[in-house]
């Protein structure tokens, strides 16, 4: 056992020495990769399943114009959005730039204590009441509730932006049984989406509505065959891989975001998803979890302490994607959808699995690369029937 310590701790130094060196070469002062086109030869490099790096960091991005600003945003007086997970981290930055913008937001948590703490934040850095609801999307009970409330005490909802979710946790199940990933990042806000529809639907009589669904770069590295099959492959605790299930959980949220905006064709609902980039938020603590099982608690501490702040988008910046497919003006007049798009705001062809038709299979071995599977595992769900 000395000896496998010592090599561990080997490791993690190894590993924070690295972290060090990668700080370094983000200072200005010292950026031998920018000065060598490092970042810009990644922001462009396209690997067998896509433009993965495509500003995923500030740096990666430096030096290409952003597709959304701030002062991009219209005035949003009398429109009313849904931002799930608003409470915290891209959520509660896009809530931010919707409220400061005179829209009628209303934040969707799971804990009312931390919903009312944000929302009252919120309300004070705009200027505008920010509304809670407690939604827990890991329930579908808990989100029939909530959709029941919604459409008592609003009769048009203007944009709905999908952005909760867990990341690679445990292996862990919802309370209908189903992986936590899939469950909470899609099955979850795929009810909800359905559910919200009549409200979707009333707001696009007189201006085109959204559906934004968050997703990630990581659903080009979901499972080899896409989406698994069966609720039991999904639920097979022995081949459970976290970061597999949640690539997984990403890529049905853009073959979800795909159909759908295919379905709302001509009814004036545009569906697009989006991938924010790295960013700091409170959701890489199952990530930086898993870090220190393989480089030692000290080196992730002082990884997260000193190195992630410089290698993440702050997410106030990040969260601008997401707004941008939910209200920019140029989304809604030339009525795009079915898109996906990286930070700031830059399309890109998502997964191969999403480039013909989501209800065709992608290859014979390849048959889950499918968001009809996703479909029919939840109608098959007696819970949701």
């Amino acid at each position: 056992m000395g000896l496998l310590g010592g090599l561990f701790k080997f490791g993690a130094v190894a590993t924070l020495l690295v972290a060090i060196i990668i700080g370094s070469c983000l200072n200005e002062d010292t950026n031998l990769l920018k000065h060598l086109g490092v970042f810009r030869f990644m922001d462009r490099f396209e690997g067998y399943r896509g433009r993965f790096f495509m500003g995923m960091t500030p740096a990666i991005h430096e030096g290409t114009p952003w597709g959304f600003k701030p002062s991009d945003i219209p005035d949003l007086s009398g429109q009313t959005f849904v931002v799930t997970g608003g409470n915290v981290g891209l959520g509660y930055w896009s809530a931010y730039h919707l409220a400061a913008k005179k829209g009628t937001v209303v934040i969707a948590c799971r804990s009312s204590s931390r919903c009312y703490d944000a929302a009252s934040k919120l309300t004070e850095a705009t200027g505008t009441k920010v509304e809670v609801a407690i939604l827990d999307l890991s329930s579908f009970s808990s989100i029939r509730a909530f959709a029941g409330e919604f459409a008592k005490s609003h009769k048009a909802l203007h944009g709905l932006i999908l952005n909760a979710g867990v990341m690679v946790p445990p292996f862990t199940k919802t309370k209908e049984g189903l992986e936590l990933q899939i469950g909470v990042n899609h099955f979850g806000h795929f009810l909800l989406t359905q559910l919200l529809l009549p409200q979707l639907a009333a707001a696009a009589v007189t201006t085109p509505s959204t559906v934004v669904a968050v997703s990630s770069a990581a659903h080009f590295d979901s499972y080899p065959e896409g989406i698994r099959w069966t609720i039991e492959e999904m639920n097979d605790d022995a081949t459970y891989d976290r970061a597999k299930a949640y690539g997984q959980s990403k890529l049905a949220n853009v073959l979800f975001a795909q159909e759908l905006a295919q379905r709302m064709q001509g009814k004036g609902i545009l569906v697009n998803s989006i991938h924010p980039g790295g960013v700091d938020t409170e959701l890489v603590r199952h990530a930086l979890e898993v870090m220190k099982r393989f480089i030692g608690g000290m080196a992730a501490e002082a990884i997260q302490r000193n190195v992630l702040p410089m290698l993440l988008w702050d997410p106030k910046d990040a969260a601008l994607t997401q707004v941008y497919a939910a209200v920019s003006p140029e989304l809604k007049r030339n009525k795009i959808t079915g898109k996906y798009f990286h930070p700031i705001a830059r399309a890109l062809p998502a997964h191969p699995c999403s480039r013909s038709s989501p209800w065709a299979f992608c290859s014979a071995p390849s048959r889950c690369c499918s968001w009809q599977s996703s479909l029919l595992q939840l109608r098959a769900s007696s819970a949701v029937c």
